[in-house]
């Protein structure tokens, strides 16, 4: 297969250097979601109105920015590439990436978090065929692992939503820009997502196959990231940290909003029982504070912010690795232990430490297994079969 996924291939050989001010949100973003699974799982009616079921309440709302933010950013940095290559060696490349991880982290959850009593209480090969499938390719074998499915669904549709405007363009017979059709097809999705959010959120489709594993949920923040820099020159510099200063007011007022629903005991009930937290992406407060943070915070890409390395950037390298392995850590050093657990109750501080030993372990070891294989590579042996 000959076509090209982007047409325009690099001046040089070297790939692009990485920018600080991304690696240090995406880190922000990925200890977030960190603490979302770890800090969250406090906030459960065994634990109500304690000081770590708090913690687990405001961190879990703060950081629910995370998960929009990784699939714009994914836009972002694909709509960026300007590598030349085929859909095939395109398609190859993501699976190899993410595929081949993600089926291994796959398997140890599958074995390590009791999911094979769900699989032995199955019954017929048909049954067995159509679990595994569900699970490896829509909501995940272990729940927390629908993001990897949704963002290679994403990027499947990507070469087609990368195109979509000079495909419109082109049947209009150029009597529509791009950038007026980016912008349009932008705000469709935007109304797609909204539209979605809230039938899910009332229950009129299913939250866990029309929301949070959905592609056509996600597709707006994917869409906005490949076009990014068309819709970020539509703004003069000033005008975007004006519409950034608005942005987090608006993202502060639906936080509180959501704060007040969230400790409101006739709404949630006295011990927490009636709340609805599963539903985070298509809660109305938090469907607004979402395209807030995510808004605020592409302003920075906008303007080329650089920001000094840290170890939050650190993280934001291996944001799929910490990603993948960082339940079965959790699993590991702190839920299956009733000691560890009843400590983050009587001190919730040790919550956030152990989220980011957590992210500080993983990443790590990954950082230090890239350059293993970097000095294998860069030292090998060459062996020459001499001719006799």
């Amino acid at each position: 297969m000959s076509r090209a996924v982007n047409p325009s291939p690099r001046s040089s050989a070297t790939p692009a250097p990485r920018s600080a001010y991304i690696d240090t949100i995406r880190g922000v973003a990925i200890f977030g979601v960190v603490g979302i699974h770890f800090a969250g799982s406090f906030s459960n009616p065994g634990n109500a109105w304690t000081p770590s079921f708090y913690l687990g309440l405001y961190f879990g709302q703060i950081f629910n920015f995370a998960v929009p933010l990784f699939i714009f950013l994914s836009g972002v940095l694909a709509g960026a590439s300007s590598r030349q290559v085929s859909l095939w060696e395109y398609y190859r490349g993501r699976l190899i990436k993410i595929g081949i991880p993600y089926v291994a982290a796959s398997v140890a959850s599958f074995f390590l978090l009791n999911h094979v009593h769900e699989w032995e209480a199955l019954s017929g090969f048909t049954a067995h065929v159509s679990w595994l499938a569900q699970k490896l390719l829509y909501v995940g074998v272990e729940p927390t692992l629908y993001f990897i499915p949704l963002i290679l669904q994403l990027y499947f549709l990507q070469p087609a939503l990368k195109a979509l405007p000079r495909w419109i363009e082109s049947l209009a017979g150029g009597r529509v820009s791009q950038r007026s059709t980016i912008v349009a097809l932008a705000l469709l999705f935007l109304v797609l997502h909204v539209v979605l959010g809230v039938l899910c959120y009332r229950s009129v489709l299913s939250y866990y196959v029309w929301c949070r594993p959905c592609s056509l949920f996600w597709a707006f923040y994917f869409f906005c990231g490949l076009h990014f820099k068309v819709l970020a020159a539509l703004f003069s510099r000033r005008v975007l940290l004006a519409l950034a200063g608005a942005g987090l007011l608006v993202a502060i007022g639906a936080l509180i909003s959501d704060f007040r629903y969230l400790t409101d005991r006739s709404a949630v009930g006295a011990n927490f029982e009636l709340n609805n937290m599963d539903f985070a992406y298509s809660r109305p407060q938090l469907l607004i504070y979402d395209l807030a943070m995510v808004a605020v915070l592409s302003v920075g890409i906008a303007l080329g912010w650089a920001w000094r390395p840290s170890i939050l950037s650190f993280f934001g390298q291996y944001t799929l690795e910490i990603y993948l392995w960082h339940i079965l850590l959790l699993y590991e050093c702190a839920w299956r232990h009733a000691e560890v657990l009843e400590t983050c109750k009587q001190m919730p501080e040790v919550i956030l430490l152990i989220c980011f030993l957590i992210c500080v372990m993983i990443a790590g070891v990954k950082h230090q297994f890239g350059k293993m294989v970097a000095l294998i590579r860069q030292y090998r042996l060459v062996l020459v079969k001499e001719s006799w």
